[in-house]
């Protein structure tokens, strides 16, 4: 069924959903690409069309994760009109059942869907344990903004080495391809006499070095990109708290025994989630350091392996808390709304999958 923002919902005819779908897909069609850049660089939405659909129609809309963290075909999204959303599995009731869709397009999306966010490296990640196989991976990486953003974040890694290696820490690197180029453009006897010595501690060849440092620093930007994102969403969700606590405070909903142990509950979870996320990066601030004049092979894979052992779970409960906040954000803009609605918003939508987001968290790597 297309769910739409608000509550409202299309009458069940056949007849009715086709044309709707139908309108739906022609009227995205019609207009520019969803966001492009921040949709490749979001954690809960995927545009389809960099997928290997056969479905043309699903070229034009986008895969969300919606704010009971319920993978959905987004069809369109309006200021006033909201959000009409579509379950995967419900394409065959809207749309010409054709053996592309039911055989090859239906099968994909549902795999995609089960990932727990659509960020670059959990789609990576995700596509690859899936067998999916696409033709521009430039798709599935951060877009040149994002790095460009995440720079301060590279210097932390960049800056220790390239003074190691070349005796310079000026250099800004924003992408980790360029750390590559400038490894392999080399031609002082000194550098490249450092540059074997630092291929030798890591266990690889001079041709070898540059692409494997390549590798940690997509790993490393990986980090700066979540940290990011929970910088953006941390001081919301803390007035996303407060907002709560407002409704849970007045009397008749306090003392009632569905909404005042919801409200409770839900703004502690949140609460616990936030702090165990910062927890976590203040770990990575000491962690992730690495003395490269003295680094060894077993150092350096020890560091990679923590920040990839962690970025499964950090993806998930961040894309959790982004839905939650992102919704809350949409239906009560300036954080308004009667305590009743706030309530039933809590009840309804807000914690649903907290449970899930919590346990992801206390199964997540440690640091020891």
């Amino acid at each position: 069924m297309i769910q739409l923002a608000e509550g409202r919902r299309p009458r069940q005819s056949h007849l009715i959903r086709e044309c709707v779908i139908a309108y739906a897909i022609d009227f995205s069609a019609q207009r520019k690409p969803l966001v492009p850049d921040p949709d490749q660089d979001a954690l809960h939405t995927l545009r389809c069309d960099i997928l290997p659909l056969r479905t043309k129609g699903l070229k034009k809309v986008r895969l969300i994760k919606n704010v009971r963290m319920e993978t959905r075909i987004e069809l369109y999204r309006e200021t006033g009109m909201g959000s009409g959303q579509v379950a995967i599995d419900e394409l065959p009731g809207f749309m010409t059942a054709t053996d592309d869709l039911l055989l090859h397009d239906i099968p994909m999306l549902k795999s995609v869907g089960e990932m727990e966010s659509f960020d670059p490296y959990s789609l990576r990640r995700g596509l690859r344990a899936a067998g999916i196989e696409v033709e521009d991976l430039e798709a599935f990486s951060l877009s040149p903004a994002k790095k460009r953003e995440l720079q301060p974040h590279m210097q932390n890694l960049t800056q220790p080495l390239l003074q190691h290696v070349f005796g310079a820490s000026n250099v800004e690197l924003a992408d980790p391809a360029l750390l590559r180029e400038r490894l392999l453009n080399v031609d002082s006897a000194a550098v490249l006499l450092r540059i074997k010595g630092l291929a030798t501690a890591l266990n690889t060849t001079r041709d070898g070095l540059p692409d494997l440092l390549e590798d940690y620093g997509d790993t490393f930007l990986s980090l700066g990109f979540y940290k990011q994102h929970l910088a953006e969403i941390g001081s919301r969700i803390t007035l996303l708290q407060i907002w709560i606590e407002e409704a849970y405070q007045v009397p008749h909903i306090r003392k009632d025994p569905m909404l005042g142990p919801a409200l409770h509950k839900t703004e502690r979870v949140l609460g616990a989630l936030l702090q165990s996320l910062e927890r976590r990066f203040n770990n990575f601030e000491t962690k992730t350091r690495i003395r490269w004049e003295r680094v060894s092979v077993g150092t350096f894979n020890q560091v990679r392996a923590l920040i990839m052992d962690h970025q499964a779970s950090l993806a998930a409960v961040l894309c959790g808390l982004t839905v939650k906040v992102f919704e809350w954000e949409s239906r009560f803009p300036g954080g308004g709304g009667s305590f009743e609605r706030r309530a039933d918003f809590v009840l309804s939508d807000l914690q649903a999958g907290l449970d899930r987001l919590t346990g992801i968290e206390r199964d997540a790597a440690t640091f020891e």
